[in-house]
């Protein structure tokens, strides 16, 4: 599971509450992702960031993965990204996570899961390379 990282980043809290918006979207080729981005008086900030069914190409052929990012995104110009390495229960296992907000309504962006110790739906873990996926989010 990659939500287990070594590295954790979080945005500072902002004082009183912030407002967040529900994001929900798909893959180029096949799965569903979601994300909330939440505002505050420190920013925006992506958080939640989930993934299923996500596409992937293993040694011992097509999988899956469904997972989640434990930790937020700081939104920069329209733009975040993330990079997570689990080197805890799964050493080898990378994902990379590109976004941009187009709009007030819509986002896209690219996700991107390899290594040797991928983490699989319906369990085990492989060699996996997805390549990089586009995906798709509209606000609901």
């Amino acid at each position: 599971m990659l939500a287990v990282l070594a590295v954790t980043l979080s945005a500072p809290a902002a004082l009183g509450s912030a407002k967040r918006s529900q994001y929900e979207g798909a893959f180029a080729v096949t799965g569903t992702m979601s994300f909330e981005l939440k505002k505050s008086r420190n920013g925006k900030t992506v958080v939640k960031y989930t993934w299923e069914d996500f596409p992937l190409l293993c040694d011992s052929g097509p999988k899956t993965s469904s997972d989640f990012l434990a930790f937020g995104q700081k939104v920069r110009r329209g733009k975040f990204d993330a990079v997570a390495v689990d080197n805890q229960s799964n050493p080898g296992a990378r994902l990379k996570l590109e976004g941009k907000l187009k709009g007030p309504r819509n986002a896209e962006g690219t996700l991107r899961i390899e290594g040797k110790r991928v983490p699989l739906d319906g369990g085990g873990k492989d060699r996996c390379d997805s390549g990089k996926v586009a995906w798709t989010a509209q606000k609901q």
